[in-house]
């Protein structure tokens, strides 16, 4: 019975395989060193002073290959980049406050990324807007959630903002963060940053002070996670091909 399993699992695997090479797959390819220039204009387009430097870029690809990932599409023969994940895997963080900056090593990652840490966290996400970058943005969350599947990682951390806070402070005074956290518009959270990391499955854990310089969050963000519930699976690498196709067809369909 035992070998017959593991035939059935080796067979499952080609299956994936083939079926992925089936597929002209060229949406999400890890980053390198020649996409920095190309990331840093998304980061640009996206956060404006708050872009990640080239440096930062260069040093979060240095550190941890596999956490960097872009979202591409054949543009005029080449290929234009219009997302980019990056993320660090790091311990247990559910119960410490910190800032963006410290968590991160102020974006560079040198000092807080652990090789063989059992978590990840969320560095940095940026799709170029469109009308179509929220569900391209949840689809590259998908797509690198993949990879906590197929490395076995327990789960994953990160800072959201909460851009729609300081507009409600303003019509109600009294309103803490903590209070707006569990704010709901129709079932789901109020806060539309939040709504988006809620419809990727995040659970929201805490508030964090002065979390990032965001205006329109007061400086607040809240730190969002996502358990892996294919930890220890004995067929993950499997589910992780599967899943990475069905989010590259939904990337197909997104992007027309």
């Amino acid at each position: 019975m035992k070998r017959q399993i593991l035939q059935a699992l080796s067979l499952l695997g080609r299956i994936a395989k083939a079926t992925k090479r089936a597929f002209a797959f060229n949406y999400c390819f890890w980053a390198t060193q020649e996409d920095v220039a190309k990331i840093r204009e998304v980061e640009e387009a996206v956060w404006g002073d708050n872009a990640a430097s080239i440096g930062q870029i260069q040093s979060r690809i240095t550190m941890h290959p596999q956490g960097n990932i872009i979202l591409a599409v054949n543009h005029k023969q080449q290929r234009k980049i219009i997302g980019y994940v990056s993320a660090q895997r790091i311990h247990d963080i559910s119960g410490e406050r910190f800032s963006w900056a410290e968590i991160t090593d102020n974006g560079f990652i040198k000092k807080t990324h652990q090789p063989n840490g059992s978590f990840i966290y969320g560095v940095n996400l940026s799709v170029l807007p469109t009308d179509r970058s929220a569900h391209l943005g949840e689809l590259l969350i998908s797509f690198a959630f993949t990879e906590a599947v197929k490395r076995n990682i327990k789960g994953v951390f990160l800072g959201a903002r909460i851009p729609a806070f300081k507009r409600y402070k303003k019509k109600h005074p009294s309103s803490t963060a903590r209070e707006y956290l569990l704010l709901k518009h129709r079932g789901v959270a109020y806060d539309p940053e939040l709504r988006f990391y809620e419809k990727s499955g995040f659970q929201f854990l805490k508030v964090l002070p002065e979390y990032f310089p965001d205006p329109p969050s007061l400086n607040y963000g809240v730190l969002c996670y996502l358990k892996n519930p294919f930890f220890n699976n004995p067929i993950r690498k499997i589910i992780a091909w599967l899943l990475k196709i069905k989010i590259l067809l939904d990337i197909k369909k997104a992007l027309g």
